[in-house]
């Protein structure tokens, strides 16, 4: 019975709370970067906490005699938690603000890092330069503005160098252009000088061949008077020749004739007696009284023979007069 009776006794009692209150409720943190505010709250929740803890310790032992007990000892525990919770709850508040705005500024900083990284990279990349971002986020500001100034001045210097050997080939291209125009303006001068000379020799020469022909025609003028004269020369020792050879020709052909109709009279005397008799001989030729036939055959036998006799005498005539 004397356990059913026996109060309930813990290391924090109500005036440890009570003075906890007093000291630890006017805690607050004014400035979020002030370190020793943040300290003296933190160390409060801790202390705080440390009470919460032995309670909940002592009521875990406190727990372990019976269950009535224990009712009784968590009963009071929950009455001494809804007192200190206000408390811890005000200092976790208050400390949370600290951490949260911790953590804004590490994202803030972390933030402004990237941002300051990407500005690194950016610029370095600006002047040829790239570089791993691990590298180059690592890097201090001196080296990071070092590094920086020395590829600028490399780049720039590069630049220069690109733009005056732009320039040189620029004004290489422009001194070859003008160069081939002088040397096609040249050429195109000397190409009309070369056409005129061509133009003034052509001319020439079409004076030349005009002159040279007046002089060949009146060359083969003479010539054709020349050949012309010969050739009525020729024509006409041709033609006395032609006329003389006639001439004697004629001559040799009225000796000739004379001396073959001389023959021939002579032939003729000589054959005259001959020819006459013969002539003589013919004409009295008389055929017979032909012979009454019955027969076709017979009669074309005898109209053959009649035939071939006549015929015979005619050739005989024709032969006579030839003599």
């Amino acid at each position: 019975m004397a356990e059913e009776t026996q109060v309930v006794k813990y290391s924090v009692v109500e005036a440890d709370i009570a003075q906890m209150r007093s000291v630890y409720m006017d805690l607050k943190i004014t400035d979020l970067e002030d370190v020793e505010q943040f300290k003296q709250v933190k160390e409060a929740r801790l202390v705080v906490k440390g009470k919460r803890c032995a309670v909940e310790n002592e009521r875990k032992a406190l727990n372990s005699n019976a269950l009535a007990w224990q009712r009784e000892v968590n009963g009071r525990a929950k009455e001494i938690f809804a007192l200190i919770e206000p408390i811890e709850s005000h200092l976790a508040k208050e400390e949370q603000k600290v951490l949260d705005e911790q953590k804004r500024l590490a994202e803030e900083q972390a933030r402004e890092e990237a941002e300051k990284v990407d500005k690194r990279v950016a610029d370095l990349l600006a002047v040829g330069v790239t570089m791993p971002r691990i590298d180059v986020a690592i890097m201090d500001d001196d080296e990071y503005q070092c590094l920086l100034g020395d590829k600028t001045f490399e780049f720039e210097e590069h630049q220069k160098a690109l733009a005056e050997a732009k320039a040189a080939e620029e004004k290489r291209l422009a001194d070859e252009k003008a160069a081939r125009k002088v040397e096609a303006d040249r050429l195109e001068k000397q190409k009309a000088e070369q056409e005129a000379e061509a133009t003034r020799l052509a001319d020439i020469k079409a004076d030349l061949d005009k002159k040279a022909k007046s002089i060949q025609d009146e060359k083969d003028r003479i010539a054709r008077e020349e050949q012309d004269k010969i050739d009525a020369e020729n024509a006409r020792i041709k033609a006395e020749a032609d006329a003389r050879a006639k001439a004697e020709q004629d001559a040799k052909d009225a000796e000739d004739a004379k001396i073959a109709a001389k023959n021939a009279e002579d032939r003729r005397v000589a054959l005259l007696p001959d020819k006459e008799r013969l002539t003589e001989w013919v004409n009295s030729f008389e055929l017979p009284s032909e012979p009454k036939l019955d027969h076709s055959n017979a009669v074309d036998i005898l109209t053959s023979a009649v035939e071939g006799i006549n015929d015979v005498l005619g050739r005989m005539q024709n032969r006579i007069e030839e003599l």
